[in-house]
């Protein structure tokens, strides 16, 4: 694990996997980089883009995982210098960038501002209005018991985690609820989550300029095909694609919706799609396929 520092003192942890041209990950919540190093589900992408050539850079959100926990300021621009600060600490000037759910809005942030630094934008399950995310029906269930979970953290992360997972995985509600209980307080979950409603992105999407791809996966509970779609709308000239095979959810669907919100049977558009795209059209996937065998260890030494 190596470890940047934020403009206003935060240190943040962060680790890389592969070589090759950099694809930051803007952190979602719980922490992307300790979650990776423990085993806990990030699936099994970060190995995935490592075997076909990227450099693949995760961070842990401020006040979670391995990154400083005694902070109260997860506003999103308190957000934005956490990857500032990773950016900074691997000297990288010019990087792909990805954002996950409540990741998506630190990196639409920091591209608005820093438009020449990051060569292609992906945004997975993004939505512009906090407040409007939490409003997701799915996600208002699972944090309807938040207010008890003081009491009972574990009872709550595992309603939490039944709730992703659709009540059918027993193994990643486990799982989940140990990751939640090892990398978040319930005191931070919720504030962040508090932060997370007052943040609204609407007017930083026209600033976007750079070569955007928004997707949207139907079988992830806390997403929505009418916010990504919102996403897509406001950033000029951004590809907007309905993932429904080798998905971040890990599972198959079959809406009969193309990446135009359109019904069309003929238009099953897999991540491997969306890797050709993002690579600017070449053969390279950037997903690539299930089944990729070969894997790369994470680089969890101090600094």
């Amino acid at each position: 694990m190596q470890f940047a520092t934020s403009s206003d003192g935060v240190r943040i942890a962060y680790v890389t996997i592969g070589d090759g041209p950099p694809l930051v990950f803007a952190s979602n919540i719980f922490g992307d980089a300790t979650s990776y190093c423990c085993g806990f589900p990030f699936g099994d992408v970060p190995h995935r883009l490592a075997e076909l050539g990227w450099r693949v850079v995760l961070y842990d959100q401020r006040g979670m995982g391995s990154s400083d926990k005694n902070v109260e300021d997860f506003s999103l621009k308190a957000r934005v210098r956490d990857l500032s600060a990773v950016v900074g600490a691997l000297r990288l000037e010019h990087f792909a960038l990805a954002g996950v759910d409540n990741g998506a809005a630190t990196a639409i942030a920091y591209v608005a501002e820093n438009r020449e630094s990051v060569s292609r934008l992906v945004l997975l399950s993004p939505w512009a209005s906090g407040e409007r995310f939490l409003s997701i029906p799915a996600l208002r269930a699972a944090l309807s018991t938040e207010a008890n979970g003081a009491h009972e953290p574990e009872l709550f992360a595992n309603i939490l985690g039944s709730v992703a997972s659709g009540f059918s995985d027993p193994d990643f509600v486990r799982v989940g609820t140990q990751r939640f209980l090892r990398t978040v307080s319930l005191a931070t979950f919720s504030a962040f989550n508090g932060a997370t409603a007052r943040i609204d992105v609407a007017n930083l999407l026209p600033l976007v300029t750079t070569t955007t791809l928004v997707t949207h996966e139907p079988a992830f509970p806390f997403g929505s095909f009418e916010l990504c779609q919102e996403v897509a709308a406001g950033i000029p000239r951004a590809e907007f694609l309905v993932v429904r095979s080798n998905s971040i959810a890990g599972r198959d669907h079959d809406e009969d919706t193309d990446y135009r919100g359109r019904p069309n049977r003929s238009e099953h558009l897999p991540k491997q799609i969306c890797a050709r795209r993002i690579r600017g059209g070449n053969s390279t996937e950037w997903g690539g396929r299930s089944g990729i065998g070969s894997k790369f260890s994470a680089r969890c030494h101090t600094a």
